[in-house]
């Protein structure tokens, strides 16, 4: 019985181990015995009976429960408990306990009660559910901060959506703030306080209700879930940040590689037309997240980029490839590297058998597109992307491990944001080359440490300062980054010593705004 349990439940949560209410139970006793007079016998025990019968009845339970939210409804019933007179009532009952024992045992009972006291009492103002006032406004802190955060607005009204414990007092100290909700919250707003949340979901009710700032936790994974999708910070308190929501055209999605392995799959939306375009997909375990996210994009891929022919970043494509299943893939983008080089210089970790299957199902496609280093191209809503390396001669120079370094190396950017796509390459020779012949060119807000981050472009080649970044993902779950048997531990420590945010598969999906 919900009304049963319910009951039980504020009940321990209010007494705790009891000891309290058993010292409620016997100063009630003893003003029920040693009190006389009538008025103060009405006072004590009849206006403590009918508080708690208030209280522990379901009629009580069923009207507070229609009129409260799910979330504020435990919040205020427990307050009904502050109306009783607990404290009042244990020094009472026990003073005419006391009162009426003489000698010694007026002493003993002294020292007994102030015993059972110190053992069993437990003042109300200790207990989790119950807040002091911060502030003479009796408020959270953290809303005077909001509000002083807004002193010099200079707009006559303040759109703004938050978390309920706030939301309520918001509008009490400030009446320029005004909610696009009432007391009931809409499901987007529970995002602003969930561990992983969905920024996405948030800007779009910002955009549909005319919504200028949200407040949200600042508990760091997710303030920067919150910034990665292209959030602005405005203020912060404590234990919240007030952000302005990003409208961004693309979205840009990291998503993990289901064979618990290092692999690359990533997707980028334009929310406007639905453009979309696929990097990579994965080892082949990646298959049905990948169908499952193109097809939640409207099963058209407008151009799929495979920087190279390792597993871990095209026996996903490869299946997909072969059996569409409704999928429609308009283009492909690949770098040109052709059995004839491939064959003599592969090693056993070179995967010539996802390149076999490759070619296998690609044979005869005409949507097969082989890049040129400096090769551009252009999307809607000022998408550019721009290649830097590919199979050419500059890689077979190198002569160190081609299968990887013949990885497409391109900058996406819009006029907001921009991301330099490594794919694997990441020798020396490489590194030094990339910043001989692009310098500046390089640089970008988000980098795909190239190799996923493990033996990637040495730290003394100044590749990481020309492309100085404010995140770096390392594409490998957490067990790789963190592992002495890797180097991608040192390289992220070198990249957040230099002021770069560490993303990895820890925390995907992760998603970008651009």
């Amino acid at each position: 019985m919900a009304w049963l349990k319910f009951i039980v439940s504020i009940t321990r949560t209010y007494w705790d181990d009891m000891g309290y209410a058993i010292l409620f139970l016997l100063g009630l006793l003893g003003i029920l015995i040693f009190e006389k007079e009538k008025i103060k016998r009405y006072i004590f025990l009849w206006y403590t009976g009918i508080v708690l019968v208030f209280i522990y009845n379901p009629i009580t339970y069923a009207v507070m429960k229609y009129s409260f939210s799910t979330d504020a409804f435990d919040q205020y019933y427990m307050r009904f408990f502050s109306i009783i007179m607990v404290p009042v009532i244990i020094a009472y009952g026990f003073t005419l306990l006391i009162k009426n024992l003489k000698g010694v045992k007026k002493l003993a009972g002294t020292l007994a009660v102030i015993a059972l006291i110190a053992i069993f009492g437990r003042c109300v103002y200790t207990q989790d559910w119950y807040t002091k006032a911060e502030n003479r406004n009796k408020v959270p802190q953290d809303v005077v901060t909001i509000c002083d955060i807004f002193a010099d607005y200079e707009g006559d009204t303040i759109r703004i959506m938050a978390p309920q414990d706030i939301a309520v007092y918001l509008r009490q100290m400030d009446s320029r703030f005004s909610m696009p909700y009432a007391r009931e919250l809409p499901d987007e707003a529970y995002e602003l306080t969930n561990e992983s949340p969905n920024p996405q979901v948030v800007a779009d009710y910002c955009l549909t209700n005319d919504v200028d700032y949200v407040v949200v936790s600042a508990a760091e994974n997710v303030l920067d879930t919150y910034i990665d999708a292209g959030f602005e910070l405005y203020g912060r308190t404590t234990y919240y940040a007030v952000l302005t929501p990003y409208q961004g055209d693309w979205i840009l999605t990291e998503y993990t590689d289901l064979s618990e392995l290092q692999g690359i799959c990533y997707t980028m939306y334009n929310k406007n037309d639905g453009t979309l375009l696929v990097v990579d997909g994965g080892h082949v375990e990646n298959e049905q997240m990948l169908r499952d996210a193109i097809n939640a994009y409207g099963g058209h891929v407008d151009a799929w980029f495979l920087t190279h022919y390792h597993m871990d970043h095209i026996d996903a494509f490869n299946e997909i490839y072969n059996d569409p299943q409704g999928i429609e893939i308009e283009n492909v983008y690949v770098t040109p590297l052709d059995a004839e080089t491939f064959y003599p210089i592969a090693q056993e970790w070179d995967d010539v058998d996802s390149f076999d299957r490759f070619m296998e199902v690609t044979e005869g496609a005409t949507n097969i597109n082989y890049v040129q280093r400096d090769d551009v191209l252009e999307f809607s809503d000022d998408l550019t992307i721009t290649f830097f390396n590919a199979m050419d001669d500059v890689v077979k120079d190198c002569a160190e491990d081609i299968p990887n370094n013949c990885s497409l190396v391109f900058k996406m950017a819009t006029k907001n944001r921009s991301i330099l796509f490594c794919g694997d390459c990441h020798s020396k020779y490489m590194a030094d080359y990339l910043v001989e012949t692009y310098g500046e060119k390089l640089s970008a807000d988000i980098l795909q440490c190239g190799h996923h981050g493990n033996n990637s472009m040495p730290t003394d080649s100044g590749f990481y300062e020309m492309v100085s970044p404010s995140i770096s993902i390392f594409d490998l779950p957490d067990n790789m980054l963190t592992s002495p048997n890797f180097t991608a531990g040192a390289l992220a420590a070198y990249l957040q010593d230099a002021g770069s945010r560490i993303v990895w598969f820890k925390s995907a999906p992760n998603v970008f705004a651009f």
